[in-house]
Order: structure tokens, then sequence, then C-alpha cells
């Protein structure tokens, strides 16, 4: 029989992100603080059954949340509520800042000039908080040969760079701009680049 002392027990919320980027959810760790219990006593491994699951260290069990809220600026996310051992356990509330998503620039680079037939290379570079998959638009001027992608993460920040291989089908003098592209969020911009086809 599985012991479970009741000591002087509190539960406390805490979000493990202060700043979140609107539509984002935050996660909140719930931690019931003082039960002593044997119940993972001589057990190699924890036990992933229950409601508190892996997350029973010392005298404390933990659970997380996830919330997504909804206004910008600051929310209040709690108290949270259990009850256990004919008790009724009421948390803290915490506090979140919502921001917009910040705008994020990014970069073409290639050659300012080519002539029909010739092979160039385009590329689109920049860092967001999230992962990417841009597409370059097929279009009377060019042909996409190849496409390839590079990308590092720093502290969630994913630093991209985006090649592609074109062949170059008309003449004349165009512009590479946003719209030259598919796939990109709302909050990515680039600053257009003019280009001759000679």
């Amino acid at each position: 029989m599985v012991a479970c002392v009741q000591r002087d027990v509190n539960l406390k919320a805490k979000a493990l992100s202060d700043t979140i980027i609107v539509g984002k959810s935050v996660k909140v760790r719930l931690t019931l603080e003082g039960i002593d219990s044997d119940i993972f006593k001589g057990r190699d491994t924890k036990s992933s059954d229950g409601f508190f699951g892996d997350y029973h260290q010392n005298h404390d069990f933990r659970t997380f949340v996830r919330e997504v809220p909804k206004e910008l600026g600051k929310n209040v996310l709690g108290p949270y509520t259990i009850k256990m051992m004919d008790r009724e356990f009421v948390s803290n509330k915490v506090i979140v800042e919502v921001i917009e998503q910040p705008e994020e620039s990014f970069e073409i680079k290639m050659p300012k000039e080519g002539r029909v037939g010739e092979e160039i290379t385009i590329k689109l570079s920049g860092s967001l908080n999230g992962s990417l998959t841009a597409k370059l638009k097929e279009n009377e001027i060019f042909k996409v040969n190849a496409r390839s992608i590079r990308t590092s993460v720093v502290n969630g920040v994913h630093n991209t760079v985006w090649e592609f291989s074109v062949k170059l089908k008309k003449k004349g003098v165009f512009e590479m701009n946003r719209s030259t592209f598919v796939n990109l969020p709302d909050q990515i911009k680039i600053k257009p680049v003019r280009f001759e086809v000679k």
C-alpha cells in the first residue's frame, strides 16, 4: 500500500514564458508542494500514469497546462484549482504579456544583370522565430531549376538562407519583391531588388 503523508500543501503556478506572440500558447507549470509519498521508492523508473505522470520530485508533484491568451498586453491566467485528498488547492495567478508578431526583414541577393539563357542564383536570407518554407514563383522572366536551404537555430531563432537556381528567359528590367515568393508569413518584409536581363 502506498503511503502519502500530507504536509503543508500548496499549489503554485508559474508560466514558463513571461512574453508570447499573439495566437501562440504558453505552458503553465502547476506544482503541488509538500506531499510526502513513497510511491516511487525502490523503482528504477517513474510511473507515467495518473494526473501528475513523471513529474514527482522530492515532496512535489508537478503537471503542466497550456493556455492561449486572447488579448494583447498583460493577461492574467488562473488561479488554477486541483481537488485531491478531500481538499481543494487553489494556485496563485500568473501574468503573461502578449505582443504583436514583430516584423522580420529578409534580404534578396542576386546579380544586378544577366542574359537570356543564363543561369543565376537568387538568395533569400533572414532570421525568424520559427521554421519557414519559402518558394520562388516561376514566371515569364525565369524558370526555377533547383532550390536549396540552409538553417541554423540559435536561442530559438532560425537563421535561414534559401538559394534558387534559375534560368533567365525574357529581356527587360524587372523587380524582385515579396510577391515573387510564396508561403511567406505577413510579418516578413523584403526590400525590392531591380535587375536587368539583356
